[in-house]
């Protein structure tokens, strides 16, 4: 058993990042444009020079969407139980002075302002309920870093709910992102135990949206937006009721959505997690042709698949064009950490 969890925790971390880089180069994207301009499906690592968010990136390359959480990992497995919103912030503002290609190039509206908040001396969880501007607060930069609070209570959901609350207060203090990052921090945490079915992982991803979304009623600022729950219903449904990839993706994007809102963003990832049985290969391939937000929505997919499947469902191709374009990121580090403080 504890081996099946470790390599859970390794799987999760790579299948984030290469979902991460291999959705990079088609990041804002049509599902049109996608196949224009590579001339059809991609299904491998990719450059796009003329991204303004992919722009001087290998392929193979994470983006802002893994080396944030990888920012955010180092801290909660520094801090462990003592871990507090005040840390998560200290995360976030050490992102953006180690990472100056992605920062503030690639930090969404939401993120940056806290940042630069943060910076001032301004109150952790006070700030993160600021809105004023539209979307502040329900982009979905909180799931996008949510992975350690999974990773840090495997078949604990509610301490992981707990644990991802924490982690969003600083930046996305609304309802909306409560629900988002919980729906997947519960889900990798279910994911972890080797007795896991997929649908344990999307109960367990339903069960967090139900609790994040409670909590962040009475807690967190009320922001306007659709529910999430909806439309993980329908992009259940999509996955369980199709055979052709790529009318797959189009009622996807049609439906559930690609954008930059956690609840578009979070919903496509589970369903793509159950479309592709979670195998990290086809995630990372479907939500890289998915369009919108490809990057984001790979990681958080692949999340899932990577904590449900392991890291043994990765080809180790793969694994080491990662590690290659990404020297500064040592996932096999990380995991050892969490695999310490959790006494695997």
């Amino acid at each position: 058993m504890k081996k099946i969890i470790r390599d859970g925790i390794t799987g999760c971390l790579y299948a984030g990042g290469l979902a991460d880089a291999m959705g990079g180069a088609t990041e804002a994207l049509s599902i049109q444009e996608i196949q224009d301009k590579f001339g059809g499906n991609i299904t491998d690592f990719e450059e796009n020079q003329e991204s303004i968010y992919f722009t001087g990136n290998d392929a193979g390359e994470e983006t802002d969407d893994t080396s944030q959480m990888y920012e955010m990992a180092k801290e909660v497995v520094e801090k462990g139980k003592d871990f507090t919103a005040s840390d998560a912030a200290a995360a976030l503002v050490r992102w953006s002075k180690s990472y100056p290609k992605y920062y503030p190039r690639n930090a969404g509206g939401t993120t940056r302002y806290v940042i630069e908040e943060i910076e001032k001396g301004a109150d952790p969880i006070e700030i993160g309920k600021q809105g004023g501007i539209y979307r502040r607060g329900t982009t979905n930069g909180a799931a996008m870093r949510i992975a350690p609070a999974g990773l840090r209570h495997p078949g604990d959901v509610d301490k992981a709910i707990q644990l991802a609350i924490t982690m969003t207060q600083p930046s996305h203090g609304t309802q909306h992102a409560y629900a988002g990052a919980c729906a997947i921090a519960a889900g990798i945490s279910r994911a972890l135990l080797p007795d896991a079915q997929m649908m344990d992982v999307v109960k367990a991803c339903i069960y967090g949206a139900k609790e994040g979304f409670e909590r962040g009623m009475k807690e967190a600022r009320q922001a306007s937006g659709l529910h999430i729950l909806p439309k993980i219903y329908k992009g259940v449904e999509l996955a369980l009721d199709f055979e052709d990839m790529e009318e797959y993706l189009k009622k996807l994007d049609y439906y559930v959505g690609n954008d930059g809102t956690i609840q578009s963003s979070v919903a496509a990832a589970i369903s793509i997690f159950i479309a592709t049985d979670a195998d990290p290969v086809k995630t990372a391939i479907y939500a890289a042709n998915l369009g919108g937000d490809t990057d984001t929505i790979g990681c958080i997919a692949n999340y899932l698949s990577g904590a449900y499947s392991g890291i043994n469902a990765i080809p180790e191709n793969w694994i080491q064009i990662f590690r290659k374009a990404n020297p500064k990121i040592d996932f096999d580090g990380l995991a050892e950490r969490f695999c310490e403080v959790l006494n695997l």
